[in-house]
Protein backbone atom coordinates (compact mmCIF):
# COMPACT_ATOMS: atom_id res chain seq x y z
CA UNK A 1 0.00 0.00 0.00
CA UNK A 2 1.26 3.46 -0.92
CA UNK A 3 1.67 5.96 1.88
CA UNK A 4 -0.14 9.20 1.07
CA UNK A 5 1.71 12.38 1.91
CA UNK A 6 0.00 15.73 1.73
CA UNK A 7 2.23 18.50 0.46
CA UNK A 8 1.89 22.10 -0.62
CA UNK A 9 3.51 23.14 -3.87
CA UNK A 10 5.21 26.44 -4.79
CA UNK A 11 1.83 27.96 -5.72
CA UNK A 12 0.32 26.83 -2.41
CA UNK A 13 -1.74 24.06 -4.00
CA UNK A 14 -2.34 21.12 -1.68
CA UNK A 15 -1.59 17.78 -3.32
CA UNK A 16 -0.58 14.24 -2.53
CA UNK A 17 2.94 13.21 -3.40
CA UNK A 18 2.83 11.41 -6.77
CA UNK A 19 4.34 8.01 -7.52
CA UNK A 20 6.57 7.82 -10.63
CA UNK A 21 4.69 6.85 -13.82
CA UNK A 22 1.21 6.71 -12.22
CA UNK A 23 1.08 9.93 -10.21
CA UNK A 24 -1.72 9.78 -7.65
CA UNK A 25 -3.81 7.45 -9.81
CA UNK A 26 -2.47 4.02 -8.82
CA UNK A 27 -5.89 2.78 -7.69
CA UNK A 28 -7.43 4.03 -10.93
CA UNK A 29 -4.82 2.26 -13.05
CA UNK A 30 -5.40 -0.98 -11.11
CA UNK A 31 -9.17 -0.46 -11.52
CA UNK A 32 -9.91 -0.41 -7.81
CA UNK A 33 -11.74 2.93 -8.08
CA UNK A 34 -13.22 4.91 -10.94
CA UNK A 35 -12.11 8.40 -11.92
CA UNK A 36 -15.25 9.81 -10.29
CA UNK A 37 -14.64 7.89 -7.04
CA UNK A 38 -11.03 9.08 -6.90
CA UNK A 39 -12.10 12.70 -7.44
CA UNK A 40 -14.72 12.36 -4.70
CA UNK A 41 -12.13 10.93 -2.29
CA UNK A 42 -9.76 13.83 -2.96
CA UNK A 43 -12.65 16.27 -2.63
CA UNK A 44 -13.65 14.90 0.78
CA UNK A 45 -10.08 14.49 2.07
CA UNK A 46 -9.33 18.23 1.82
CA UNK A 47 -12.39 20.00 3.29
CA UNK A 48 -10.57 23.29 3.93
CA UNK A 49 -8.97 23.70 0.49
CA UNK A 50 -10.45 25.66 -2.42
CA UNK A 51 -8.71 23.32 -4.89
CA UNK A 52 -6.48 20.26 -4.73
CA UNK A 53 -3.82 19.05 -7.15
CA UNK A 54 -3.74 15.52 -8.54
CA UNK A 55 -1.53 13.70 -11.01
CA UNK A 56 -2.55 11.31 -13.76
CA UNK A 57 0.85 9.94 -14.62
CA UNK A 58 2.93 13.08 -14.92
CA UNK A 59 0.03 15.27 -16.02
CA UNK A 60 -1.15 17.76 -13.40
CA UNK A 61 -4.81 18.51 -12.80
CA UNK A 62 -6.99 20.28 -10.25
CA UNK A 63 -10.05 19.21 -8.31
CA UNK A 64 -11.98 22.42 -7.68
CA UNK A 65 -13.87 22.45 -4.35
CA UNK A 66 -15.00 26.05 -3.89
CA UNK A 67 -18.48 26.72 -5.35
CA UNK A 68 -17.66 30.38 -6.05
CA UNK A 69 -14.49 29.37 -7.90
CA UNK A 70 -16.45 26.77 -9.89
CA UNK A 71 -19.02 29.43 -10.79
CA UNK A 72 -16.27 31.81 -11.88
CA UNK A 73 -14.63 29.14 -14.04
CA UNK A 74 -17.88 28.05 -15.68
CA UNK A 75 -19.35 31.52 -16.26
CA UNK A 76 -16.59 34.04 -16.81
CA UNK A 77 -13.23 32.29 -17.10
CA UNK A 78 -14.26 29.24 -19.13
CA UNK A 79 -12.04 30.26 -22.06
CA UNK A 80 -8.99 29.47 -19.90
CA UNK A 81 -10.26 26.07 -18.70
CA UNK A 82 -11.40 24.29 -21.84
CA UNK A 83 -8.65 21.66 -21.83
CA UNK A 84 -9.96 18.88 -19.60
CA UNK A 85 -7.69 15.89 -20.34
CA UNK A 86 -10.36 13.81 -22.07
CA UNK A 87 -8.27 11.48 -24.17
CA UNK A 88 -9.82 11.50 -27.64
CA UNK A 89 -7.89 11.42 -30.85
CA UNK A 90 -7.94 14.67 -32.81
CA UNK A 91 -9.02 12.75 -35.89
CA UNK A 92 -12.18 11.21 -34.38
CA UNK A 93 -15.02 11.69 -36.83
CA UNK A 94 -17.77 9.96 -34.85
CA UNK A 95 -20.40 12.70 -34.35
CA UNK A 96 -21.43 11.29 -30.97
CA UNK A 97 -17.85 11.58 -29.72
CA UNK A 98 -17.63 15.21 -30.82
CA UNK A 99 -19.66 16.66 -27.96
CA UNK A 100 -19.15 19.29 -25.29
CA UNK A 101 -17.89 16.72 -22.76
CA UNK A 102 -15.23 15.12 -24.93
CA UNK A 103 -13.76 17.88 -27.10
CA UNK A 104 -11.55 20.78 -26.14
CA UNK A 105 -9.84 23.76 -27.70
CA UNK A 106 -11.59 25.86 -30.30
CA UNK A 107 -14.25 23.23 -31.02
CA UNK A 108 -15.19 23.17 -27.32
CA UNK A 109 -15.47 26.97 -27.29
CA UNK A 110 -17.67 26.91 -30.40
CA UNK A 111 -19.99 24.19 -29.04
CA UNK A 112 -20.32 25.91 -25.68
CA UNK A 113 -21.09 29.21 -27.39
CA UNK A 114 -23.84 27.56 -29.43
CA UNK A 115 -25.37 25.59 -26.54
CA UNK A 116 -25.34 28.27 -23.84
CA UNK A 117 -28.48 30.10 -25.06
CA UNK A 118 -30.48 26.85 -24.96
CA UNK A 119 -29.89 26.55 -21.21
CA UNK A 120 -30.71 30.02 -19.99
CA UNK A 121 -32.45 30.36 -16.62
CA UNK A 122 -35.81 31.08 -18.24
CA UNK A 123 -35.60 28.10 -20.57
CA UNK A 124 -34.57 25.75 -17.77
CA UNK A 125 -37.49 26.98 -15.65
CA UNK A 126 -39.83 26.31 -18.56
CA UNK A 127 -38.43 22.77 -19.03
CA UNK A 128 -38.65 21.80 -15.38
CA UNK A 129 -42.42 21.07 -15.24
CA UNK A 130 -42.12 18.91 -18.37
CA UNK A 131 -39.32 16.88 -16.82
CA UNK A 132 -41.16 16.52 -13.50
CA UNK A 133 -44.37 15.43 -15.26
CA UNK A 134 -42.50 12.60 -16.98
CA UNK A 135 -40.64 11.68 -13.78
CA UNK A 136 -44.01 11.28 -12.03
CA UNK A 137 -45.09 8.92 -14.84
CA UNK A 138 -41.92 6.86 -14.32
CA UNK A 139 -42.61 6.71 -10.58
CA UNK A 140 -46.20 5.60 -11.23
CA UNK A 141 -45.03 2.86 -13.61
CA UNK A 142 -42.50 1.63 -11.02
CA UNK A 143 -45.16 1.67 -8.29
CA UNK A 144 -47.57 -0.31 -10.46
CA UNK A 145 -44.89 -2.90 -11.20
CA UNK A 146 -44.04 -3.18 -7.49
CA UNK A 147 -47.72 -3.73 -6.56
CA UNK A 148 -48.03 -6.74 -8.85
CA UNK A 149 -44.51 -7.99 -8.14
CA UNK A 150 -43.36 -7.60 -11.75
CA UNK A 151 -39.76 -7.05 -12.70
CA UNK A 152 -38.89 -3.83 -14.48
CA UNK A 153 -36.30 -3.41 -17.19
CA UNK A 154 -34.81 -0.21 -15.76
CA UNK A 155 -32.64 0.44 -18.81
CA UNK A 156 -35.68 0.35 -21.10
CA UNK A 157 -37.79 2.42 -18.68
CA UNK A 158 -35.14 5.13 -18.42
CA UNK A 159 -34.64 5.12 -22.20
CA UNK A 160 -38.39 5.68 -22.64
CA UNK A 161 -38.27 8.46 -20.00
CA UNK A 162 -35.34 10.10 -21.78
CA UNK A 163 -37.13 9.86 -25.12
CA UNK A 164 -40.21 11.51 -23.61
CA UNK A 165 -38.50 14.42 -21.89
CA UNK A 166 -36.13 15.16 -24.79
CA UNK A 167 -39.11 15.14 -27.13
CA UNK A 168 -41.05 17.46 -24.83
CA UNK A 169 -38.21 19.85 -23.96
CA UNK A 170 -36.31 19.83 -27.22
CA UNK A 171 -39.06 19.49 -29.79
CA UNK A 172 -42.35 20.22 -28.03
CA UNK A 173 -43.71 16.79 -28.97
CA UNK A 174 -45.36 14.28 -26.63
CA UNK A 175 -43.56 11.10 -27.64
CA UNK A 176 -45.79 8.87 -25.45
CA UNK A 177 -42.93 6.41 -24.92
CA UNK A 178 -43.83 5.89 -21.28
CA UNK A 179 -47.46 5.06 -22.03
CA UNK A 180 -46.74 2.84 -25.03
CA UNK A 181 -43.74 0.49 -24.91
CA UNK A 182 -44.00 0.13 -28.68
CA UNK A 183 -44.05 3.86 -29.39
CA UNK A 184 -42.87 4.76 -32.88
CA UNK A 185 -40.37 7.28 -31.49
CA UNK A 186 -38.87 4.70 -29.13
CA UNK A 187 -38.48 2.22 -31.98
CA UNK A 188 -36.78 4.91 -34.08
CA UNK A 189 -34.45 5.65 -31.16
CA UNK A 190 -33.45 2.01 -30.83
CA UNK A 191 -32.53 1.46 -34.34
Amino acid sequence: MVQEVTTTGPRRVAYEKPIPFVGTALRQFTQRVSLAQAAEEVYRKYPNERYVGTFLGSQKSLVIRDPELIKSILLTDFMYFHKRAVLLQETVTDPLARNLFSVDGDLWKLLRQRLTPAFSTGKLKAMFPLIVERAVKVQDLADEAAKIGATVDVKDLMARYTTDFIGACGFGIDMESLEDENSLFRKLGEG
